[in-house]
Formats: structure tokens, sequence, C-alpha cells
């Protein structure tokens, strides 16, 4: 049964809190210092039991046994949620586009990239032009207390392939601003001056909301290089979707 990022975020705070305290808590202490709801607060606890990192003892009282983190690709989910709605407030209906997860670690990649966390294609035609606008986008997400000017270099790194690339973080830009403004400075200017786009996903953990901070450069498609790209990190449905728009 999969565990939403919500009650991951929960489990986070309570390992905290129970950290700071120094030694075991009682629910009903955990449940005060934290003012969580009892199903809120019950769905994190069990999540952290059943992880190993929380113990549970005669009481209801519960000490850590190792620290919790939130993984990475724990992300994935919310920030693809947070990219359909930005695409879709963009004008583009449901099958003009198609997003996934591409960083799945059991399928092989030859060649010369490395695997985007989310990989977007988009097919658009106009009433009255002729030609079709045709973008591979790549977005390289992160962690929360990961949100620095690598992830602009790795976004780059996806560049050669795709006619737009993003670094994701899901963060709001006044947090972030006020907990690490020259990283937030630095990666603002990387992004310029590489042409990489900016997109922050608000409210992560409950609603994820995208906020499109910087537009990526789009650059000139390399059709060799993109169709060896997309035929190494597409799924079936993915390559079902270009095989509609051809």
């Amino acid at each position: 049964m999969s565990v939403s990022l919500e009650t991951m975020y929960l489990l986070d705070k309570i390992v905290k809190v129970i950290n700071e305290n120094g030694v075991a808590l009682t629910r009903t202490k955990i449940s005060r210092s934290l003012g969580l709801e009892a199903k809120e607060l019950y769905s994190a606890l069990d999540h952290g039991c059943d992880s190993k990192c929380l113990t549970w003892s005669e009481g209801n009282w519960y000490d850590v046994k190792k620290q919790f983190v939130i993984s990475e690709d724990a992300f994935y989910p919310a920030a693809e949620a947070g990219l359909k709605k930005l695409w879709q407030d963009d004008n583009f209906h449901e099958n003009e586009f198609f997003i996934e997860n591409t960083s799945k670690k059991d399928s092989k990649i030859a060649g010369r990239w490395t695997r985007p966390d989310l990989t977007l294609i988009s097919h658009k035609k106009y009433p009255w032009t002729i030609g079709r606008e045709f973008d591979v986008v790549t977005f390289e997400v992160k962690r929360p207390d990961s949100c620095n000017v690598l992830a602009v270099f790795e976004a780059l790194s996806h560049a050669s392939a795709a006619t737009k690339a993003y670094a994701v973080f899901p963060v709001d830009q006044v947090s972030w601003r006020k907990e690490n403004p020259a990283q937030e400075a630095r990666v603002m200017d990387e992004c310029s001056r590489h042409g990489i786009g900016l997109i922050l996903i608000e409210d992560v953990y409950v609603l994820p909301r995208a906020v499109h901070l910087i537009k990526a450069q789009k650059r000139e498609i390399d059709h060799e290089r993109c169709s060896d790209f997309l035929a190494a990190v597409m799924s079936e449905a993915g390559k079902s979707r270009l095989s509609e728009w051809k």
C-alpha cells in the first residue's frame, strides 16, 4: 500500500520532535506538540513503525530507532501532478501532452544520457499556420533540502536531447529565499545563463501547485539524438502517444 507524501512529512516531524525531546514520547504528547489530528497522527506513527524508524512500547510510548529521510522519488508524483496542471493552464489539452516518470533504475539506458526524473512530450497544431509544435521537456526534481545550483547543471546535462530542460524544486519562493538566499540567487543566475527553466512546487505535501519561475529557453531539436533519447527513456504508453501524433 502506497504512503502519501503528507504522511511521510508528518513522520519526519514526529522523528524531529522526539529527537529534540531526547527521550521517548507518548502519543498524546506527540499529538499536542505537533497539533495533529488523530487520523493524521496514527497514519504517520504506523508508517514509522512499519518502516522501523520508530519503536512502540506499552502505554503508547514512541522512540526513534533510526533517522527518517523522505527520498527524492517520493516527490515525483506531487511534482508530476503540479506540472500536469501547469501545462493544462497553458492551454494544452490532455491529448496534446504526456508526462511520465523516466527515472526508473530497473531499465537500462545506453548512450550519452542520464535519465531525467520526469519527461514530458507535447504536440500542438494551430488552425491558421502550417506545421506543428513539438517539444520534449525534461525535469530534474530535487528534495527541499537539495534546492541548489547542482540541480541546474543536472538539468543542463539532459538539454542536448530535449527542446527544454527544467529544474523542479518542491519549495515556495519566500521560504527558499529566507533559508538560503545565496543559493536562490545563484540558481536564478545559472538558469538564466544556460537557458534552464525553474519551476517551484508550492504546498507540495498537501495540494501541490506548480509556479513557473523561469521559462526554459527552447532549443533547436536534433531529431536523431532526440529520437534515440525517447526510445531509451519512454514507456510503451509514451511511445504510443508519439505514434498517434505522427
